[in-house]
């Protein structure tokens, strides 16, 4: 069992992202005294299945290192 911070440090991601996860019924957590534990297998699986998708993250992807719309960048005095 590794608790969420364990898993959401093998899987690269923020621990935030794997409660949304849970929450979307992507990921299955067992609650123990206030915290979510995640099975071994579990994350092998969700990392498995979540292989190859991409996002801003993604250095492939169009968006990598832009903020999203609605943002701007501060233009720099030269």
């Amino acid at each position: 069992m590794l608790t969420l911070t364990e898993a959401a440090d093998r899987l690269g991601v923020a621990t935030s992202t794997l409660r949304h996860q849970i929450a979307r019924g992507s990921l299955v957590a067992i609650r123990l005294g206030g915290r979510y534990v995640v099975e071994v297998g579990e994350v092998e699986r969700y990392q498995e299945e979540r292989k190859g998708k991409h996002g801003f993250a993604a250095e492939s992807h169009p968006m990598h290192g832009k903020q999203g719309p609605g943002h701007r960048r501060k233009k720099t005095e030269e």
